[in-house]
């Protein structure tokens, strides 16, 4: 991708003021060393670990013309709008769009009311009532007269006349160059032609796009994208085109379901936030990890021999199968089960206590159960606390020589370091550059925390959804790629009944990230915060140079939304940590 492919999609796109976009979000792909201050950056604080999106209003006037622009989706039915519900409106979302209107209208406050409402209209037009029901949800009634039906009756007519060779006529709209090409064939033999379940489910599709768009100008300010839900049956909508040859046989009234941005209240002032953080860590636990590190890392130039006449000490690298079961229950506990497991009991940190101490004294073939209890911390929340039952077969022994720590080997450890204790030096520093972005990381997330907690908001269910499954796919990444763990077993817990009791148990979990979410996007708006050009561009070649460090498939429009995103995250932060009063306490266990 060339940097001018990025500067063409910047210069189509306005210095980002408006508050409420649509941010599909980029690939990710696993932070290097370097990249552990972005990691721990503002919007990684808002969403913890993964990146949620952010559900905004689009343009509405990109799908005025319908008619001009059929929409596929309506193909189908049940069906999810592709168009998107924004904010260039009038300010009273109710007062009908002059197609010609170019302006572009500021946001509409979060605090916005729904009441039940109608449009008023001409006989012969589309009207809509509009009926708060909660819970950030709108229902929308949509009267469509004869009138209008008849008109999505004679465009299909004319339509099927001109698309299909229906046998003894040729219509072409407006007329063709042989005699009789501008005669209509007679209703009766285009709708027997067509077939008619067919021609009434057109007429359906047609009416549909000419009444939505007019539906959804109701709450264009405040509809979240794509949260659209026809509530009336197909089968319902056809019955109005029941009439001889189809034709519509009265007055139809359907409803759609939309999700709205909710109606914020805020219970404590925000200008005056004060937050404690604990510190991850001082000089002295920086220099104990450094020298683990260290270690690690001179372990992995180690040579492997095979144990034959011992068993499993610390220290030795050891292939095994393991699976486990709740012992209360005796249900297979999923994700657990592996096969040819790869570990290193002297350096590995494994989130499993008690693994190593139990399978010390095994030799190749051997199988074993022990007991361990599940950490509080595993990402599963239903397992945590559970008492399982571990079946370990070790199917390979090997003992690491590690070699002596030269100077010869110094540039192995650390890159570039031409001595032992340069290495060693290096890693110390980038352990206090990471302890430094964790304390950050930690600083945010209580500064968001705070916040969210005194923004009294209703929580969207389609955007908690989206945001949990995003969340559970970031946890299997992070599991994959910190934990070494297969394909296989990724799999397995990637699996929709997995992923649903995630939904299900960590729902406080995911509703706290939205409403952090939801909590600093209203910040940023009531504040006023601004990004200039030179800094939105700055962040997108930041992250366009990221992504092609790795190598990594992306797409220019998901990029640029997504460092959008990141740099109203990061100015929110910064206007927080300078209003707000932060106390870093001492590491744990320290006196």
């Amino acid at each position: 991708m060339l940097a001018a492919d990025i500067l063409l999609t910047l210069s189509k796109k306005r210095p980002m003021t408006v508050h409420n976009r649509s941010r599909p979000v980029a690939p990710t792909s696993p932070p290097s060393k370097m990249a552990s201050a972005v990691m721990s950056s503002a919007r990684a604080a808002i969403v913890s670990r993964p990146v949620a999106p952010k559900r905004g209003a689009k343009p509405l006037r990109a799908v005025r013309s319908v008619r001009a622009r059929p929409n596929p989706i309506l193909q189908s039915f049940p069906c999810r709008f592709p168009q998107g519900l924004g904010q260039i409106v009038p300010s009273h979302p109710l007062v009908p769009m002059d197609p010609t209107d170019s302006r572009v209208y500021p946001p509409r406050s979060f605090s916005q009311a729904y009441p039940t409402v109608t449009v008023a209209a001409a006989a012969d037009e589309v009207t809509v009532k509009q009926h708060d029901l909660g819970d950030c949800k709108v229902r929308l009634e949509v009267a469509v007269p004869v009138s209008v039906q008849k008109e999505a009756y004679d465009a299909c007519l004319e339509g099927f006349a001109e698309k299909c060779q229906i046998p003894g006529f040729n219509y072409k709209k407006g007329g063709g160059r042989k005699k009789g090409d501008g005669k209509l064939p007679p209703a009766s033999v285009i709708v027997n032609f067509v077939g008619a379940k067919e021609f009434a489910s057109a007429c359906v599709e047609e009416m549909l796009q000419v009444s939505i768009p007019v539906a959804m100008e109701t709450v264009s300010a405040t509809a979240l994208q794509d949260s659209e839900r026809i509530e009336t049956a197909f089968d319902d909508l056809k019955l109005a085109f029941g009439g001889e040859d189809c034709l519509p046989v009265g007055d139809l009234t359907y409803s759609i379901g939309v999700e709205v941005v909710p109606t914020i209240k805020w219970t404590g002032d925000y200008r005056k936030l004060a937050v404690s953080v604990q510190s991850p860590g001082d000089d002295v636990t920086d220099a104990a990890e450094a020298d683990s590190i260290f270690n690690a890392a001179l372990r992995n130039l180690g040579t492997m021999r095979v144990v034959v006449d011992r068993g499993l000490e610390v220290g030795d690298q050891v292939v095994m199968d393991l699976s486990a079961v709740n012992a209360s229950t005796g249900d297979e506990i999923e994700g657990i089960k592996q096969e040819k497991f790869n570990l290193d009991t002297g350096a590995a940190r494994l989130n499993l206590p008690g693994l190593v101490d139990g399978i010390v004294g095994m030799k190749t073939g051997e199988t074993r159960e022990i007991k361990i209890t599940m950490p509080q911390d595993w990402p599963q929340a239903f397992i945590r606390g559970v008492e399982a039952n571990f079946t370990i077969a070790l199917k390979e022994l090997f003992q690491n020589d590690v070699p002596e720590p030269t100077d010869e080997i110094a540039s192995q450890i650390y890159p570039d370091a031409a001595t032992i204790d340069e290495a060693k030096a290096k890693i110390l520093e980038s352990q206090k550059a990471q302890t430094a972005a964790y304390l950050e990381q930690a600083t945010n997330e209580a500064l968001v925390d705070a916040l969210a907690a005194i923004c009294d908001a209703p929580l969207p269910p389609s955007i908690v959804e989206e945001t949990g499954r995003q969340m559970y796919s970031q946890k299997m990444l992070e599991m994959q790629v910190g934990s070494g763990l297969s394909m296989d077993v990724v799999n397995q817990l990637a699996s929709p009944e997995m992923v649903e009791k995630f939904l299900e148990t960590d729902k406080a979990d995911i509703e706290l990230v939205v409403r952090r979410t939801i909590a600093c996007e209203e910040l940023f708006r009531l504040e006023n915060i601004e990004v200039t050009e030179d800094e939105f561009k700055s962040e997108v070649m930041a992250a366009k140079e990221e992504f092609e460090a790795y190598g990594t498939e992306y797409d220019v429009q998901r990029l640029v939304e997504q460092a959008g995103e990141a740099i109203e995250a990061r100015k929110s932060m910064e206007w927080l940590r300078t209003h707000a009063d932060v106390t870093v306490l001492p590491p744990a266990g320290t006196a």
